[in-house]
């Protein structure tokens, strides 16, 4: 019986020695989906069901959890926890609440359960909370989705990430991005693709709305690629928005594959949405193909900064961007502050 690690020679349980492990800094996430129906979600929104703002406390309820793994699971070593968080991405179609929960630690074990158990009871604590308007709530794929340290390295799905994490590389837009500090409009266009990337695929799209751009008469224009990462989007994004550029056009990840999550990438980047927009590329879509239904276009602000993210299909990303580019000069003035009156006379 020796050979099981939580088993001694005569088959007791027992606690693993890991004193002779090398300590590392060690990372942990995991994630749940908690379904819900559209009304719950409405009030968990606007903060107006009656126990109050869920996400708050299902937030320190999962972060006590995780400090608390080691007296939940029998065999879970006590570990001295260096960080514990929760955050949250409302979905409104289907209704949903995913939710990350993170754990980390520098240590000779890795704190896999500790996240685990902070998503399961950040998860029961929305139930809890909620359940006085619903009782058929689902709570599915609690699972992990990141790993890092120790021997045995990186694990990680494909999952978007709603944390940022420091133990893994990031791979760098091509080319670099500088900051815009002259007079005028900067452009920039990100064409997110794993081949294109790679050099295994000549990217369409970018260098086509880049041109098409050109009707803005911007005093700076370029196109970055990526992979499809959103770690990489969401820096990305963040550095061109904070060092100058106006407009941050995207091409790809915007359909139902796998790798497509710029929508999940960019929402919590975005201080605001811009339904109409989003409305119009896909009412655009729409009149072309019926299979628009699959695209997930997506616009907002970020501070001065407008993101449009769309299709990655070179017809499509361009018929978008035409139906959009009527309006781009007024609603990037208005982003910047003209005061002056919207209405038609």
């Amino acid at each position: 019986m020796s050979e099981f690690s939580h088993l001694d020679a005569s088959g007791a349980p027992r606690m693993v020695d890991v004193g002779a492990k090398q300590e590392t800094k060690r990372t942990a996430i995991a994630r749940a989906v908690v379904e819900l129906n559209a009304h719950t979600l409405e009030l968990l929104k606007a903060k107006a069901l009656p126990k109050g703002d869920v996400l708050t406390v299902a937030q320190v309820a999962g972060i006590m959890a995780a400090k608390r793994t080691a007296e939940l699971i029998p065999m879970c070593h006590p570990v001295a926890i260096t960080h514990a968080d929760v955050r949250f991405s409302v979905q409104d179609e289907p209704p949903a609440v995913i939710l990350e929960a993170s754990a980390s630690t520098t240590g000779r074990t890795g704190v896999e359960m500790e996240a685990i158990i902070a998503a399961q009871i950040a998860a029961a604590t929305i139930y809890d909370m909620v359940k006085a308007v619903q009782k058929d709530v689902v709570i599915r794929d609690v699972r992990l989705i990141l790993k890092s340290g120790g021997k045995s390295g990186l694990f990680k799905t494909d999952d978007p990430l709603l944390f940022e994490v420091e133990d893994t590389l990031l791979p760098l837009p091509k080319p670099l991005p500088e900051a815009w500090n002259g007079e005028g409009l900067a452009v920039a266009c990100i064409t997110l693709s794993d081949k294109g990337y790679a050099g295994m695929r000549v990217d369409e799209s970018g260098p086509a709305l880049l041109d098409m751009l050109s009707e803005l008469s911007p005093a700076k224009r370029e196109l970055f690629l990526l992979p499809d990462d959103p770690r990489a989007l969401r820096k990305l994004v963040r550095d061109l928005a904070s060092s100058g550029w106006g407009l941050i056009v995207t091409t790809g990840g915007t359909g139902l594959s796998p790798r497509d999550f710029t929508p999940e990438a960019l929402l919590p980047v975005l201080d605001r949405r811009l339904p109409g927009f989003e409305q119009v590329m896909f009412s655009e879509g729409l009149a072309h193909t019926p299979r628009a239904v699959l695209s997930r276009c997506l616009a907002g602000t970020l501070g001065r900064t407008m993101l449009i993210a769309l299709p990655g299909s070179r017809l499509a990303s361009q018929e978008n961007l035409a139906a959009l580019l009527p309006v781009l000069p007024h609603a990037l003035e208005k982003l910047n502050g003209d005061m002056s009156d919207c209405g038609r006379s």
